[in-house]
């Protein structure tokens, strides 16, 4: 199993289709989830395949991994009122 210290040089990056998105060295990361975090907020493109190459500058190692990027939904509930909606029952005068 491969570690990730904080203190550690990392090289990162992401390609589509062949093009280079991000390319970055970071630090601070002690997981792969914290480096996938980084990449997911710093690529320009907010969905796809792509393909991340992960060095370890400090310890000497590399990786490649396969991610897809999702678009994020929106995380408060839509503003759209009810109003918008068919009535079932159509209107009644009474």
């Amino acid at each position: 199993m491969i570690s990730i210290h904080r203190t550690d040089l990392l090289q990162v990056t992401a390609q589509s289709c062949g093009i280079v998105l991000l390319s970055l060295t970071m630090s601070g990361a002690s997981t792969l989830t914290d480096v996938f975090r980084q990449v997911k907020e710093s690529a320009p493109c907010d969905a796809g395949i792509v393909t991340v190459r992960l060095r370890n500058r400090t310890q000497g190692w590399t990786q490649q991994h396969n991610l897809v990027l999702r678009r994020s939904r929106p995380a408060t509930p839509s503003s759209r009122s009810t109003d918008e909606y068919p009535s079932l029952f159509g209107e009644w005068n009474v």
